[in-house]
């Protein structure tokens, strides 16, 4: 069998968070039209519904532009390249940071440049460029912490742990996530906490500490529960499903891979629901139950041939 990788956790700034998202100043009432289009792609986007976030975000985009309403442009922006990272278009992300940077740089708004570099940060990793990556990390974290931005803060070092980590720098990478978890569990923000401790979980199975990894996954899933988190809480399920089949415990395996097919299938997420069933019909067989891989392997076929 093909060793799954776990899923590790980029954080990217939504509602509440800096440049657009935080609370500040009365916004005139049409200039609070892009606030309220952003605040609703925001809700999409945590529910993970990429597809519906993005069409609302370029009304947010077009608004603004009609408004010269350069702060919601630029927070518009980014959304959108947030939208173009989930869905693979690594470019086109940078592409949309980079011109958010650009009207940051132009208006001389500090919390804003700190989310468009590490957004940029974000996108240089994702298209392997690590150097690049590196730079945006440490000047969005030098003005994070000069402007006190600490969920900014937070943010940038959850995601330059996954840089370090993907450079095999394990130890800075662990260093990273705890700071990030700290400053997270200070706030509280339990979401971002729960990526946090995912992420830590990966570093502990990239170490081969399973039973640490497990620890970790299941705090993340219990964290994510309490915040209501979707589509986070059936990715922990799957991490925590993965371990238990490579553990050769196949009914566990059988329990955490059925809920998070549920999960996703509730969400419409069908491509992730299908990775789910697939695992869930493997392991199905693995434990001997043949009749119940039959019926769930019926369950995809018509799942994979609808519209």
């Amino acid at each position: 069998m093909r060793r799954a990788v776990p899923v590790v956790l980029l954080l990217v700034f939504l509602a509440g968070g800096c440049a657009g998202g935080a609370v500040g100043p009365e916004l005139p009432p049409l200039a609070s039209k892009v606030r309220d289009l952003r605040d609703k792609g925001h809700h999409a986007l945590a529910r993970g519904d990429a597809a519906q976030a993005g069409p609302i975000f370029d009304d947010a985009r077009r608004l603004a532009e009609s408004l010269d309403d350069r702060p919601g442009l630029a927070g518009a922006l980014n959304d959108l390249g947030a939208v173009a990272a989930l869905q693979g278009a690594y470019p086109a992300a940078a592409d949309f940071h980079r011109r958010a940077h650009g009207i940051a740089l132009e208006i001389g708004d500090q919390a804003l440049a700190v989310e468009c570099l590490s957004y940029r940060g974000q996108a240089a990793h994702l298209v392997g460029d690590h150097a690049g990556a590196q730079g945006h990390y440490s000047q969005a974290l030098t003005l994070a912490r000069e402007i006190k931005d600490r969920r900014g803060e937070a943010v940038i070092l959850n995601n330059l742990g996954l840089l370090q980590q993907a450079r095999g720098e394990l130890d800075q990478a662990e260093q990273s996530f705890r700071q990030a978890l700290a400053i997270n569990t200070d706030l509280p923000d339990r979401r971002a906490m729960a990526s946090n401790v995912s992420n830590l979980g990966a570093l502990s199975e990239k170490r081969g500490r399973r039973d640490e990894a497990r620890g970790r996954y299941e705090q993340a899933l219990a964290l994510d529960k309490e915040a209501e988190n979707r589509p986070a809480i059936e990715a922990d399920l799957m991490n925590l499903g993965r371990l238990s089949e490579e553990d050769k415990r196949p009914e566990e395996a059988m329990g955490y891979y059925e809920r998070a097919y549920r999960g996703y299938l509730a969400l419409r997420h069908v491509s992730k629901a299908m990775e789910a069933g697939k695992r869930l019909v493997r392991a199905a067989k693995a434990a001997g139950r043949a009749a119940e891989a039959t019926a769930y392997q019926a369950e995809l076929n018509a799942l994979d041939t609808k519209p």
